[in-house]
């Protein structure tokens, strides 16, 4: 009887050894196998960011060819130039006025710090499709530089227009952002000057109006306070 009994607690070991060696191989291959879908997850993942950023290297390079700005896709610098020697050109021959409007973003250094670069990217585009919008299109608008832009108004019939212009382009960016789940007023501040008033060159057209921005604002600023409206936005 004790040696039946003997046996069968070898037996009851011996499935014991074997029922801990299978655990321990299950518990092992399942882990050999989250890490390989970890491995394959983080692969895919480096590859979709390697994917994106080749794609928006290839779209700044194609925008940049064809003189565009790669954030706003509004046009740049050099087609402002090419542009601007047109409008003079058919100014001068018709005997027209042509208006110069130097725009720049009321707080925009603010939104950036206070809300990240992405956040201030959109602001950037928000200005520059409400703008866009706000001219005609035989006016012309393109992204200066940073958060400026510049506006070609042509064949204006008295200067007095291009502040009607300026006033069209205020209001449509002042319409309501939400960026980052808050919720704020876009505010610019215009400056003006006017062909052949204040100059025959674009570098002299574009200096007066970019004085007259400053001016504005400096207007603005003191009549306010240092936190301008749009500068920081309401949750």
């Amino acid at each position: 009887m004790q040696q039946q009994i003997d046996e069968a607690r070898s037996v009851l070991a011996d499935l014991q050894r074997q029922t801990a060696g299978a655990r321990r191989q299950l518990d092992f291959d399942d882990s050999a196998y989250l890490v390989e879908v970890n491995e394959q997850l983080i692969v895919s993942a480096l590859q979709s960011q390697t994917e994106a950023e080749q794609a928006a290297q290839a779209l700044g390079e194609l925008s940049k060819s064809h003189g565009l700005d790669p954030l706003t896709q509004l046009p740049n610098r050099v087609q402002l130039q090419e542009r601007f020697a047109h409008a003079i050109a058919s100014a001068h021959r018709h005997r027209t006025r042509l208006a110069v409007l130097f725009t720049d973003i009321d707080g925009f250094k603010g939104i950036n710090d206070a809300l990240g670069h992405a956040a201030g990217d959109e602001v950037l585009k928000h200005a520059a499709h409400c703008i866009a919008r706000s001219i005609r299109d035989v006016d012309f608008v393109c992204r200066y530089g940073g958060d400026e832009f510049v506006v070609l108004v042509t064949d204006l019939a008295q200067a007095s227009d291009a502040a009607v212009v300026a006033r069209k382009i205020e209001s449509a960016v002042a319409s309501p952002i939400t960026v980052e789940s808050r919720t704020m007023a876009v505010s610019l501040s215009i400056g003006v000057s006017i062909y052949p008033n204040d100059g025959a060159e674009p570098k002299v057209l574009i200096r007066c109006a970019d004085v007259a921005m400053y001016e504005a604002k400096r207007l603005k600023m003191n009549s306010l306070g240092p936190d301008l409206p749009g500068a920081h936005g309401g949750a």
